[in-house]
């Protein structure tokens, strides 16, 4: 949808001017109109969507208040075009825009949103598409923003185990090129005058600055940085990928917050799905698209051909290798199969996965990062060490 710059006039004469989304301007000038306000003039205004990014919160607002407006009996065209007015982010805003518009001109609201695919997901089209199959489409927004509320916080607490560590270390790096740069080149100079054989740890430290205070370090980077391009070049093959994606999962801590993660996801998508009537094995196809590693798909893949077989769940989970599926989550599968209650189970085993990656964040910022600053302290102390040295020896050459 078009986005206007306009200037007016209002009722008491004076002057006025914004910025507002309408399909035309004779449109934009029936929306000043019943505002009271003459339309001077207005152009054509692109926003700089290329700096307008659409955060995971964002779109669970949008999608929470169309399924109060739908609950209040609101009809979807209505509802859209009301909540188009009140977004805030430009890029979302003209999103909405176009959804409308083409949900005015017959489209449905899952079609619609099928050309955005950069912006809403394959899970967010299919779980909405159910909802208007099932005539529950407010009930199933609500499904998918629990769903989404709960990818929100999982991403914030993986981010913030990140951070940390990357702040810490980026830290480090900064106190150790200043002593490399900055203080052993002041130090360098009374070493030579000292007329002694330094030690081989000072040695070292003198190397490494004058390499970092030389042209060798440029080549170096030139030379790191094409290595790394090359290797992300070739993690995008499949070749690559699955190279990579094995490697991870044999990383000790790294590999299981990997699987428990993606577990995490696939049960709550699936029960999510399951929930809203879809077939179990629909529901696991759909839901498998959420797992990016490889090797973790190839395992779903399996239980979705014995599924296809005629096998329980619970029946094809014992058989996948390498102990994907955990012995609590086949009980809760076979309980939920026997008692006819599967969704549950399903959700109750994807909560289960969710404490198990809880467990190991807070291993990590508990254990990890004490360990992690011990260490960096050590390493600068070393080059503190290694600097004045000589200086302590200074002494014996009086």
């Amino acid at each position: 949808m078009p986005y206007f710059k306009w200037r007016g006039i209002d009722i008491s004469g004076d002057g006025c001017s914004g910025k507002m989304f309408a399909r035309s301007k004779k449109e934009l000038d029936g929306f000043l109109f019943d505002r009271e306000i003459a339309m001077l003039s207005c152009s054509d205004l692109k926003p700089l969507l290329l700096f307008s990014s659409i955060g995971l919160a964002e779109k669970i607002d949008f999608f929470r208040q169309l399924s109060v407006l739908l609950r209040a009996g609101v009809m979807v065209p209505q509802g859209l075009h009301i909540l188009s007015k009140i977004i805030g982010n430009i890029r979302l805003r003209t999103i909405i825009c176009s959804v409308t518009s083409s949900v005015l001109e017959g489209l449905t609201l899952s079609k619609a949103l099928e050309d955005h695919p950069e912006v809403f997901d394959f899970l967010t089209i299919k779980m909405i598409r159910i909802g208007q199959e099932t005539g529950r489409l407010h009930y199933a927004l609500e499904q998918l923003c629990d769903y989404l509320d709960a990818a929100r916080i999982f991403k914030k607490k993986l981010k913030s185990l990140a951070l940390i560590p990357c702040i810490t270390f980026g830290f480090f790096l900064l106190i150790a090129t200043v002593i490399f740069v900055v203080i052993i080149p002041r130090f360098q100079a009374m070493f030579s005058s000292m007329n002694k054989e330094l030690p081989p740890i000072t040695k070292i430290v003198v190397s490494i600055s004058e390499a970092l205070r030389s042209g060798t370090v440029l080549w170096v980077l030139v030379g790191i940085i094409i290595l790394v391009v090359a290797i992300r070049l070739y993690f995008k093959t499949i070749q690559g990928k699955e190279t990579f994606d094995r490697f991870i999962m044999h990383v000790p801590w790294l590999g299981d917050l990997i699987k428990n993660s993606s577990l995490v996801y696939f049960l709550h998508s699936v029960s999510m799905l399951f929930g809203s009537g879809v077939r179990l094995l629909k529901s696991m196809n759909i839901s498998n698209k959420s797992i990016k590693n490889s090797v973790l798909k190839k395992h779903v893949d399996q239980l979705q051909e014995d599924v296809a077989a005629g096998m329980l769940l619970s029946q094809s989970m014992k058989g996948i290798p390498s102990s994907f599926f955990e012995d609590d989550l086949i009980a809760l599968a076979k309980v939920g199969e026997e008692s006819g209650n599967l969704g549950p189970m399903l959700k109750k085993g994807a909560d289960i996965y969710q404490e198990k990656v809880n467990r190991s964040i807070a291993f990590f910022t508990t254990i990890f990062q004490p360990l992690l600053m011990i260490v960096l302290g050590l390493l600068i102390t070393l080059l503190v060490f290694a600097i004045y040295l000589p200086v302590f020896n200074l002494a014996n050459v009086i």
